[in-house]
This record gives C-alpha cells, structure tokens and sequence, in this order.
C-alpha cells in the first residue's frame, strides 16, 4: 500500500500534464485516494520504542543500484507518517479549492510524491533524488503561472538551492565513504558514524542544505519573493509550505548520522533559530500584503522548531516535529484562504481592501480560525508543538529561548492588526458573495482537523514520544 500512496499522485500528475481534459474531477479523486491510503497507514501503524530508522512500518527494501549500495527502500516511522498525513490532507485541500489550470494541478500532484518520498526514504541516495526532484515541478508552478518578476524569484530559489544540495551531496559520500558503510542504507549508515572534524565538516554541508529548505534565518532569504510570485490563487504557496522540510531532514538524517557534527554546529543553530524567530516575526509586522505576511511568519514558527529540534532534548523533538506537521497543513490552508480572498478583491494588499466581514462573514470567521491556530492558539493545532518545542528548548537555553518566546507575542499582533485592516475596518470594497458550497467544504475538514490536532495531540505525540526520547540518548541528553 505504501507504494501505491507513493507512486499514484505521481502517475496522475503526469497524465493531467498530458491530458488536461482529465480536470479537476480526476485530481481530486486521485487527491483523496491518497490521503485515504494514507489514513489506513496511520490506523495500522503500531510502533514501540524504536531508534529513529529501525524498526519501520510498511518496510520494503530491494537493491537498485546494487553495485554502489543503493536501494529502493522505504518506511515510515511516526514522524513520517504525521508529514505524510499533512501532505497528502494539503495536496487534498488544495486541488480541491484552488481555480487552476489542470497542468497546475498535475504539477502539485507530480510533487505530492517527491513530498511523500522524502518522508518514506530509507536509502540516503533515495532521498536525495526525492529531495531533488521535488524543486522541478515547484520552479515549473512558479515560471509558468507565476508574477510578472517570477524569473528573478526563480534565479534567486535556484541559487540558494544550488548553494545547498552541492555540500549535501558531498557530505552523503562523506557519510557513506569516510565512515565505512558498506551501501547508503540508513541501518547501514547508522552504524558508522564519522567522528571529529570530519563530523563537522560533513554536519556542515548538511546544514546549508537543510537551512535552505527549513528555512533558517539567514537562508531565508528566497522565500518571500517566491511566494510574492507565486500564482494568487494559493496553491503552489501551500505546495511551497509542504517543501519546508528542514526540521525532518535534521532529525532524519543529519542529526543520527552525525551526532559528533551536531554537537560541533548545536550552539550556533540555537542563536540563529532564536535570532530568526524574532527577526521573521518583525518583518511579518511590517509586510503590507498577506503573502508577505505568510512567508515571515512560516520563516519564525520553523525557527521555533528548530530551536526545539537542536535542544536535544525529547520535548523538543516531539515539539518540532508535530509543529511542522500542523503548520504543513494550517500555513497551507491559510495561503489557500488568501487565494480566496484574492478572487473576491483582486488583491493581497491590506490597504486596498477593507471592511470585507461586512458582505463575508462566514470567510471572515474561517479566517480567523486560521489565523488563532497559526498563532498558537491553546486548543488548536498549532499550541501543542510550539509550547513542546519552547519547553524543551528551556531546558538547553533559557535565555534563548525566552527571545524566541516574545516572537509568539509578535505573531498575535501581526496577525491580527494585518487581519483588522482587511476585514474589520470601514468597508472600503464592494459587495462581494460569501463563502460557496465548495469553500464550506474546505472550512469544514480544515476546522475539523486543526481542532482534533488541537484537542487530542496526543494521537499523534504517541508515535512522536519513542523517536523524541531515541535522539535524546544518542546525543547523550535526557527527556
């Protein structure tokens, strides 16, 4: 079953691409057959206390290129199948709400599966390639749907890209060659960990890399014109959000790899992930349009869970990695909102559109659900991860982490002066319909799933606990 939820959106995606007669219908359906299997993954899950990369579930392993020891191999643990359940729910969200082109559609399912394949790698070359792969259709959503400066957002992406899979690479031959691996197999790697320099020297080039796709301040810096570019309906924004992945490459791979690395490079992640916190909630203050706004604010909530991850502590990794699970699906939801409210406007800017609860008060209720769990709002999605992160971060840094805390207190005032301006002020818009029976959908499963992560986290911080508390004691730490 897991190849099938891997390689289906794959081969819809290009069908679509060939054939956009399909439509919607197709995607759709192609959409919730995914999240559907990726349902009955997580109802048949059952998991005890594993070391991260043992003892996975839906296991399967076959020699591919037997001759330098790379496999075909996959599995998921709970981390991977949390992203793997907020993936496939946005991909779903999103081709079911977004008013795009069917080619649009079949890219944003050709990258569900490199997503789905980050996740379910359990070859570090598999990875790579998934990992890779995946910026190909996010760059095609961008040239061909994009702004009218959307090849400068393309050449800037490109270049921080670049930058970072050239040392990740080096540091996987690193990994597997200076260590004496016999194949790239995550067992395999696991038990020949690199140590002194050459640790730090390999974590580094991992670092660079999962930076860029966490992101981390200062390799933040792509992000806001590629969303700023990105088509106005939303859906490659949400595709673009499902691509920050940093938090579980490092736990993944970096982290139990090069655990001699991570205590080379841990102090300075923590200053940089505190530093970036603040410093992205600031600029989100200061943005004049919701895209804007989104890209700082995903940059300070993905520095929070770094923050946590490279505490090293067991409650900061659970926190982490539920915080990247729920933000893939309430930062998603929410550029796919704004798309929305782009269709009604024709705006992302604040100052020309305001007093819109007047004609939309159902959108404007839905929007501000959305806004309270990206805040962090106790009893929805978005409190659980960031309180655990935060906590264990206290644990490593007080201080530190205190600077990161007051970048929660900014994301309230952000949010909600940013979301006065366009839907409380004196209207200045014209009437414009209310939500539709489509959107009452989206509203519906996206409420639903943002308050159950909300309420019962625990559904999930179960499988998350076991991982949590391996890392700590690999790197020596407590819970």
């Amino acid at each position: 079953m897991i190849h099938l939820g891997l390689w289906l959106p794959l081969v819809a995606g290009i069908l679509l691409l060939i054939w956009p007669v399909l439509g919607r219908t197709f995607a759709v359906v192609v959409a919730a057959i995914t999240f559907l299997i990726a349902v009955l993954l997580f109802a048949g899950y059952a998991s005890g206390g594993v070391v991260p990369g043992q003892s996975l579930a839906y296991a399967f392993q076959t020699p591919l290129l037997p001759q330098v020891g790379v496999y075909y191999a996959l599995g998921l643990d709970g981390a991977g199948l949390l992203l793997w359940i907020a993936v496939s729910l946005t991909v779903l969200l999103g081709v079911w709400i977004a008013d795009v082109p069917a080619r649009f559609l079949g890219l944003a399912l050709t990258m569900e599966t490199g997503l789905l394949g980050i996740f379910a790698a359990n070859d570090l070359m598999l990875f790579y390639a998934f990992f890779e792969a995946t910026l190909i259709p996010s760059l095609l959503m961008l040239w061909l749907y994009g702004g009218a400066d959307r090849l400068r957002a393309i050449y800037t992406f490109a270049i921080f890209t670049l930058v970072g899979s050239l040392p990740m690479l080096a540091s996987i031959f690193a990994v597997r060659y200076l260590g004496g691996s016999s194949s790239f197999l995550y067992g395999d790697l696991l038990q020949h960990p690199l140590s002194g320099a050459a640790a730090g020297w390999a974590f580094l080039g991992f670092l660079i890399a999962f930076a860029v796709k966490t992101p981390m301040f200062p390799m933040h810096a792509w992000l806001p014109p590629f969303h700023q570019q990105n088509h106005p309906s939303g859906l490659a924004d949400a595709m673009g959000t499902l691509y920050k992945v940093g938090i579980f490459t490092f736990f993944k791979w970096a982290i139990p790899l090069l655990p001699a690395g991570f205590q080379q490079w841990q102090g300075l992640v923590l200053f940089l992930a505190a530093l970036g916190a603040i410093y992205a909630a600031w600029l989100a203050f200061a943005a004049r349009d919701w895209k804007t706004l989104l890209a700082y604010a995903g940059v300070s909530h993905m520095s929070i869970g770094l923050l946590g991850l490279f505490s090293g502590t067991s409650q900061g990794t659970v926190g982490a990695l539920f915080l990247l699970g729920a933000s893939m699906i309430y930062t998603g939801a929410m550029f796919l909102f704004v798309g929305r409210v782009y269709l009604r406007t024709g705006s992302l800017e604040f100052t020309p559109v305001r007093g819109l609860a007047k004609h939309t008060p159902a959108l404007y209720v839905l929007g501000m659900f959305l806004l309270m769990a990206t805040i962090g709002l106790p009893g929805l999605s978005g409190f659980p991860g960031e309180f655990l992160a935060l906590l264990g971060a206290y644990q490593t840094s007080p201080w530190l982490t205190f600077i990161a805390f007051l970048s929660v207190i900014a994301a309230a005032a952000f949010a909600l002066t940013a979301y006065q301006k366009v839907f409380q002020e004196t209207p200045q818009s014209q009437a414009v319909p209310d939500m539709s029976p489509r959107e009452w959908v989206f509203a519906g499963v996206t409420v639903g799933v943002l308050v159950v992560m909300g309420m019962y986290p625990k559904l999930f911080t179960l499988y998350l606990e076991p991982l949590g508390k391996a890392l700590a004691s690999l790197l020596g730490g407590g819970a």
